[in-house]
């Protein structure tokens, strides 16, 4: 019997959040693995930089500047991909990111541009893919969720929510897109080693936090391109409406 096939060679890959992070690493893991990778953030001297990277190494990329909030530039996203490469295999919901306040001292502004940057963007980009996906009768999506869907975090309430929203959109979205074979799953990190990361939480709660994890240490964004590759290629074909933990363990 002949093995499934982990690869992504000759598929086209949206990553967003791809400037910095974890979606760096798997725009760059996507492309050293033969896929063609459109990047998707806000900053475009970022993305340059990234693009940069890969196509020193030979692979095939393209820059779109893109705040996934913004419905109309998700739209001209997809277009772009479309029409420069002919379809879309693959898109990587990686743009997020959290701050800690308070529940009695959030502003409305601070709720409504959580719940944007991580659910919202989400919701905009699948339907913008979807369209294309559905019309192949083919496609991956893989979201991003989060460890602080099911374990509640105080001070963190705003993006507890819209990572807990990113679970059963994935779960329904997956029930929904079935038929077409267009399926979604999302993947739920543990504590990575990213800069926002240490930011937010400084760098000495950093160091509490990986005690607690059973591997002994934090992740490290290279520990999700093995997974994301994975449910991106034909070997998980069978998949979809995962939400699957990449945490190093559940915390003691």
């Amino acid at each position: 019997m002949d093995l499934p096939v982990f690869s992504v060679k000759g598929k086209v890959a949206i990553i967003t959040g791809s400037s910095k992070g974890i979606g760096r690493t798997l725009a760059l893991g996507f492309a050293r693995s033969g896929a063609s990778v459109v990047l998707a953030a806000r900053t475009a001297t970022d993305l340059e930089t990234v693009a940069g990277e890969i196509k020193a190494h030979g692979g095939r990329t393209m820059v779109i500047p893109t705040d996934v909030t913004r419905e109309a530039q998700v739209r001209q996203m997809v277009e772009r991909t479309v029409k420069e490469f002919g379809h879309v295999d693959v898109l990587v919901n990686c743009a997020g990111g959290g701050r800690y306040v308070p529940l009695a001292e959030m502003s409305e502004e601070a709720w409504d541009e959580m719940l944007d940057c991580n659910l919202k963007s989400v919701y905009l980009c699948c339907r913008a893919v979807g369209r294309v996906m559905v019309a192949q009768r083919t496609g991956s999506i893989i979201n991003f969720s989060s460890g602080s869907a099911v374990a509640p975090v105080p001070r963190l309430v705003h993006y507890c929510a819209a990572k807990a929203g990113v679970d059963q959109f994935t779960r329904t979205l997956a029930a929904e897109w079935g038929p077409f074979n267009v399926r979604v799953n999302a993947i739920s990190p543990g504590l990575i080693n990213t800069q926002h990361n240490v930011d937010v939480m400084g760098a000495s709660a950093v160091e509490r936090y990986a005690k607690a994890i059973p591997i002994g240490r934090i992740g490290q964004p290279e520990d999700i391109l093995g997974l994301a590759i994975f449910l991106a290629s034909e070997a998980s074909a069978f998949i979809t409406g995962a939400v699957i933990p990449v945490s190093g363990g559940p915390q003691r």
